[in-house]
């Protein structure tokens, strides 16, 4: 076996505690029992420098160490120890003779007795010996390579960008595609705002409040005579605070003691709502990261967060800290400068990603430099096959997706031609895969008309009103400030939309299909249909205030709708419940619903001054109860609604 290794810092170091390390690949191939093994060296020269050390024999000892020490550092590792009089044989020769340089020079060990303690070294300058030199000697033998630039434990943990941004349209899912990566892994997330900054992101100095005991002038406790325990008080102290990125630091970090560290994601909602430079500070040269994944420039930290740094960090025991160190030149030991607070370095387990929406006004506009530490991954807007109906209380359901495919090619297509306006799927939330009419007004509606086309005016076909002039957003509110579905229905019609009917999804739908005059229902004695109930009870009433000389007219009977007819959140239902007759085909003219005529009574009533008119009868099981409390205030009787 050939072995090659990179020389380590603390295989050279000053201190003669500082051993020269053989790694896990060695190991790998001498199954030695932990002790301490006596190996013979002989030092072959490679170049005419050497000449004059070649055949030097080296007698010294390897000590094998097992999971005896405890902690983390657990399974067989294998150094030369100085000798009793205090020499570390192999480590003065690579030193004092070969003069080799830690990050830069090799040495290599050949594996040439049979008892596994007879070895071959090599002193390698990387400035002197070619590549082709090296493969001429060792052609078709069996090497191995400890190579901490190449050390499989330096990967980074997924094969996924460490920093990146996922941008797109409000509603493609930037957030639940990034949970959905990295729920399974500690997770950090914050949302950053116009005052968001360092000391918010990172950590600073905050009051808090503590609980101490009370002392009396001589410093003593003062104990309370009936409980005898402490009498205690709150006291406002100064603690370091850490903020989210800190909190993902230490974890991250606190992973690298083990071989394989798990990734840690700090996630930023809405990047480019706070001022990146100033909230991100001097860690903005931390994202510069090398191959690796750490970070190529390390940081110093100011005192006081050194100091916190110190603490949190004190015992930690990073797994590979000898190939991180070589990393960086100079030979410094970096990873203790990071646990002792000294420096800053992102760890390559720690994922830093963001979310971004394209059509979101910025406060704070992202520089260049700063976008370029950053991988950028578009979330396109499609279809998630979710279902998704908008659903008027008349039983109209639209298709969400279609409405959203409508929406986006005006607004591509037409004056604005800006992509990072459209709407995703997920831009308005459903209950149940429902979006409620209201919900649209408030969410969808509004975010077109403030947003979206603001700036151009509301001149398309989509938003004119049956008078032919452009529907303004107070347009879509009825006169208490309730959503005006007439007109919210209008606009889906005016892009091509058409509605499905109740029967066409009877799971979801918010109106049942109409019930024949089987179900059972009576008013006043007489049974009928629920279709026919409305129209019946309104008959009834009119009957008994005309026998008893007393007024019920149209709009008595609105009022009393209005009152009786509640959603289940309480609100009055927007139902055109009567039309006048003198009314009825200027009301059919202008309703942008294509079933309008099959939602009233064919047969007119007239009330108590002789006014005629149509009764609305579209009513499901839903709207039983409240059919049963229209005909309770009107005094009439009726049974198999529900009450």
């Amino acid at each position: 076996m050939i072995f090659i290794q990179r020389v380590r810092s603390n295989d050279i170091g000053e201190d003669y505690g500082k051993q020269v390390e053989l790694g896990k690949v060695f190991m790998a191939h001498h199954k030695w029992e932990v002790g301490t093994i006596p190996v013979i060296i002989t030092f072959c020269a490679m170049t005419p420098e050497q000449d004059a050390l070649n055949g030097t024999k080296l007698t010294t000892s390897f000590k094998v160490r097992g999971d005896e020490r405890g902690g983390d550092r657990i399974g067989v590792d294998c150094k030369e120890y100085a000798n009793e009089e205090r020499i570390c044989v192999l480590k003065k020769f690579l030193t004092d003779q070969l003069h080799l340089t830690p990050g830069e020079d090799y040495f290599i060990l050949e594996d040439v007795g049979n008892d596994g303690r007879t070895f071959k070294l090599y002193g390698i300058h990387g400035n002197q010996v070619l590549a082709t030199t090296l493969l001429d000697k060792f052609k078709g033998q069996f090497i191995d390579v400890e190579d901490h630039n190449e050390n499989t434990s330096l990967k980074s943990s997924l094969d996924e960008p460490l920093q990146q941004i996922f941008f797109g349209a409000p509603g493609t899912g930037k957030s639940f595609k990034i949970n959905e990566m990295c729920a399974e892994y500690e997770n950090y997330r914050t949302t950053f705002h116009p005052d968001t900054d360092y000391a918010s992101f990172v950590g600073s100095y905050k009051p808090i409040t503590k609980r101490v005991p009370q002392y009396d002038i001589y410093h003593n406790v003062i104990i309370d005579k009936e409980t005898n325990e402490p009498v205690m008080e709150d006291r406002i102290v100064y603690r370091y605070v850490f903020q989210s990125f800190l909190k993902a630091y230490i974890a991250a970090w606190r992973e690298q003691q083990n071989e394989q560290p798990k990734p840690v994601f700090l996630v930023v909602e809405e990047i480019n709502r706070g001022n990146c430079a100033q909230i991100f500070g001097d860690i903005f040269q931390l994202l510069d990261r090398n191959e690796a994944g750490y970070s190529d420039y390390p940081i110093v930290a100011d005192d006081d967060l050194a100091q916190e740094l110190k603490r949190e960090f004190s015992g930690l025991n990073v797994s590979n800290a000898d190939g991180i160190n070589a990393l960086y030149k100079g030979g410094k030991d970096v990873v203790g400068s990071v646990k002792n607070g000294a420096r800053l370095l992102l760890p390559n387990n720690l994922y830093i990603w963001a979310t971004m929406n394209t059509s979101d006004q910025s406060l704070f506009p992202i520089d260049s430099a700063f976008k370029r530490r950053w991988d950028w991954k578009y979330i396109k807007i499609k279809d998630n096959a979710k279902d998704y109906k908008i659903v008027f209380t008349n039983g109209n359901k639209y298709d969400w997706w279609q409405f959203v495919t409508a929406i986006n090619e005006r607004i591509e297509g037409g004056e604005i031609q800006q992509e990072d306006k459209k709407l995703g799927y997920f831009f308005a939330k459903s209950k149940n895969g429902i979006i409620t009419a209201e919900r649209f007004l408030s969410k969808v509606i509004f975010f077109l008309y403030n947003d979206v086309f603001k700036d151009f005016g509301f001149d398309e076909d989509y938003f004119k009103g049956t008078d032919g002039l452009p529907m303004t957003f107070a347009s879509y509110f009825d006169e208490s400030g309730e959503a005006n579905e007439d007109q919210i229905e209008r606009f889906l019609n005016n892009l091509g939309l058409n509605p499905k009917s109740s029967e066409d999804d009877k799971e979801e739908s918010m109106v049942e299909v109409v019930a024949d005059a089987s179900d059972g229902f009576y008013v006043s004695g007489q049974k009928c249909s629920r279709r026919a109930c409305q129209g019946l009870i309104v008959k009834k009433a009119i009957e008994n205030a005309k026998a008893n000389g007393e007024s019920l007219t149209v709009a008595d009977l609105s009022d009393i709708a209005k009152r009786t007819f509640v959603t289940p959140r309480g609100k009055q239902m927007n139902k055109p419940f009567f039309v006048l007759a003198s009314n009825w085909e200027e009301y059919k003219a202008t309703s942008s619903d294509p079933r309008v005529i099959e939602k009233f009574e064919t047969d007119t009533l007239i009330d108590t001054d002789d006014v005629e008119f149509y009764v609305y009868c579209n009513f499901g099981a839903n709207d039983e109860q409240n059919i049963g409390n229209f005909a309770n205030a009107l005094g009439i009787n009726t049974s198999g609604l529900s009450k």
